[in-house]
């Protein structure tokens, strides 16, 4: 009797776990069909379908070459103009204004190489494709509210730390970020308490902003996965992104002004030698 329990008790064990090693496979084969439709692979793509999809991507590199071309020269230059000893901030503006205007560009061209490219899939394909992590993350995140906006940036807790790291945000980081460059700097306690104060009022003072922006992302994510995406609502939200991207940028240049006054001549040039490091990063995250 005994021996008949555990036999149907290994029977059981066996059967469940054969079962959940066969859902994992499922999901694991879901995935790979995600990431190959990702990049246009698996999606039962005509030849014909394949080779409409190579012109137009194609056509966006030989659209946008010159401009990120531009861009990058204009990047190059705001180096030099934030790291000059009197920085002139209607030049700054003025560069960043333009490097804004090329950003947004870059976005509307993106845009409509997107909607062209859809416009060659079926709507089983577009069905498939909209099924990718990244767009459920988006919906997800739409309907969550805040709470899941603030969940997917951030990935869980185990990604809580390295997104916060990336991107400089979060109250707590905010305030800890540039640990290092502070030691680097060796600034004092009155420096440092400086500082702090100046950078959590540059958190308060862009949060709306940034809040906004991320909202306007996930509504692009969510528009793109319509039937019929309103095109008047999708460049509208990308003018306003570059609207808010624009003011993000110069406010981020006024703190650093702010900074500036702080230091010493000596903590100045070091903190003058990495100035424009990291501005195309902040300013370009649309």
């Amino acid at each position: 009797m005994k021996r008949s329990v555990i036999v149907g008790m290994i029977c059981m064990f066996v059967v469940a776990g054969m079962s959940n090693l066969y859902a994992q496979q499922n999901r694991g084969e879901r995935g790979q069909r995600n990431v190959q439709c990702q990049k246009g692979e698996r999606c039962n793509l005509s030849d014909a379908q394949k080779e409409q999809m190579k012109e137009a991507r194609t056509k966006y590199a030989k659209q946008t070459l010159d401009i990120k071309n531009e861009l990058n020269e204009l990047q190059a230059k705001q180096q030099t103009l934030v790291s000059a000893e009197k920085p002139n901030q209607s030049q700054v503006y003025a560069n960043i204004d333009k490097m804004t205007a090329l950003k947004k560009e870059l976005h509307l061209q993106k845009l409509d190489m997107r909607m062209e490219m859809r416009s060659f899939l079926t709507e089983e394909q577009l069905l498939r494709a909209d099924a990718r992590p990244n767009h459920r993350k988006g919906m997800k995140q739409g309907r969550g509210g805040k709470k899941g906006m603030a969940q997917g940036r951030m990935h869980g807790k185990r990604g809580h730390g390295q997104m916060q790291g990336k991107r400089g945000m979060g109250a707590q980081k905010g305030m800890q970020a540039g640990k290092g460059k502070r030691n680097m700097l060796d600034l004092s306690d009155d420096q440092q308490a400086k500082m702090k104060e100046l950078r959590l009022a540059q958190m308060k003072d862009t949060k709306s902003l940034r809040d906004e922006a991320e909202e306007l992302r996930l509504k692009q994510r969510n528009l793109m996965t319509d039937e019929n995406p309103d095109k008047k609502v999708l460049v509208a939200n990308v003018n306003r992104l570059a609207d808010i991207q624009n003011t993000l940028a110069k406010k981020k240049f006024d703190h650093k002004m702010e900074v500036r006054q702080i230091l010493d001549e000596d903590q100045l040039v070091i903190f003058m030698s990495r100035a424009g490091k990291g501005f195309h990063r902040g300013h370009g995250r649309w």
